[in-house]
This record gives structure tokens, C-alpha cells and sequence, in this order.
């Protein structure tokens, strides 16, 4: 019975878990929703959105310091380790989706060849994707529904193959249109871009890989 314990989280924690997962899945959607204005030249508004998702880091920093600190209540062990753990890799996902929102603000996507374009949307939408499920995971773990927690990773670690292969092509793309796209400062920004989007991806697969791994121990505990 003591052991099963391990795997109980106590309810203002697991409301505060999942507020500050959330809040992490809106620093990669509003991300995204930036690219996606930029895409209908709706260029104040997707600057507004990389704005937010710059300051909806800070809230979530927020959110992380505060669970940090009540994890001090909690008895050492099973429970506060994981917590924390999860928290930094979580913070991983946060920091490279802002590092996207600065560098979508420093350089001029519009100019960039359609076929580029088309990449770095396809690495924005998996990257969101990736996140999105995350938000779920944690939450089917806390209500300890293991078998779907894995079925859901499962999904994270697809769209992380795809991701690699976007920004392989993505790459390929800028060696095509390297003598089209003059100023090699641009070619290297781009480069810089699609590899954050990929590095979301991978965040978010090794926190899906974390929470599956929790739900299979918890699971064996039943």
C-alpha cells in the first residue's frame, strides 16, 4: 500500500501541474499562430502573438517557481523527485519555444522562398502538436490511466520522426536556394529557426518518454 501512494498526487499540486503544463502548450501555440499570421501578412498581429508568447513565458516561470517551492512540503522520495524532473524538462520546451518567438521577430520570413515557408509551418504545427499531447499525458497519468498515458506518447515520439525528417528537407531547401537568398546571415537565422522548432519536438518526445515511463512503474504497482 506504501508504495502505491508513490503514484498519488495531491490535488492543489496536480491543479498546479496542469496549469503550468498548459501554460507551457500556450508559449507553442501562440508561436505558431504567429507563423500562421505572418503567413496571411498580417505582420503586427503575429508580432503581438511572439510578444505573448514571450511573456507567457514569464508566467510560467512563475507557475514552475511556485510548484518548486510547495515540492519543499512534500516527503522526499517518489513524488518530488518525479515532479521536479518533469518540471525541468518541461521548462526545456518553454525556453526553446520562446528562442522561436525572438528569432521569428529578428528577420524577414516573408521574403524567404515559398517552399521554406512551407517547412518551417509544417515544424511549427508538429511542434504544437507534440506539446498539445503532453497537457493530455499529464493529466491521464494523474488520473491513472496508464495504458492511454502510452498510447499518447506513442503519438508525441510519431510526430518527433516527422520532425526530423521536415527539417532535413528544411535544410536541403536552404542549400536549393542559398544563391537566391543573398544575405548569408538569413540563410543562417533560418537554419537557427527550424532546428528550435525540431529541438520542441525532441523536449516535448523526452517528456512524453518521462511520463510514460512513471505511468509503466505506477502501473506495475497495481
Amino acid at each position: 500500500m506504501g508504495l502505491w501512494l508513490e503514484c498519488e498526487f495531491e490535488s492543489s499540486m496536480s491543479n498546479e501541474l496542469l496549469k503550468y503544463v498548459r501554460a507551457v502548450v500556450n508559449i507553442v501555440k501562440l508561436s505558431n499562430e504567429g507563423i500562421k499570421l505572418l503567413e496571411e501578412f498580417r505582420t503586427a498581429e503575429a508580432m503581438e502573438s511572439f510578444a505573448k508568447g514571450i511573456h507567457e513565458d514569464t508566467l510560467a516561470d512563475e507557475i514552475r517557481r511556485n510548484l518548486l517551492v510547495r515540492l519543499q512540503d512534500l516527503h522526499p522520495g517518489f513524488m518530488r523527485e518525479r515532479i521536479s524532473t518533469l518540471l525541468r524538462r518541461l521548462d526545456l520546451i518553454a525556453e526553446q519555444s520562446k528562442e522561436v518567438a525572438r528569432n521569428m521577430t529578428l528577420f524577414p520570413y516573408l521574403e524567404l522562398p515559398g517552399e521554406i515557408k512551407n517547412a518551417v509551418n509544417e515544424l511549427s504545427a508538429k511542434a504544437y502538436e507534440s506539446v498539445s499531447r503532453l497537457y493530455d499525458i499529464t493529466s491521464l497519468l494523474i488520473n491513472r490511466e496508464y495504458d492511454k498515458v502510452l498510447d499518447e506518447a506513442y503519438k508525441v515520439e510519431v510526430a518527433e520522426e516527422d520532425a526530423d525528417k521536415i527539417l532535413v528537407r528544411g535544410r536541403q531547401l536552404l542549400v536549393k536556394y542559398g544563391s537566391v537568398i543573398r544575405n548569408p546571415a538569413i540563410i543562417l537565422m533560418v537554419d537557427k529557426l527550424i532546428e528550435a522548432l525540431e529541438g520542441i519536438t525532441d523536449f516535448a518526445e523526452d517528456a512524453s518518454d518521462y511520463l510514460r515511463t512513471l505511468a509503466l512503474y505506477c502501473r506495475s504497482l497495481k
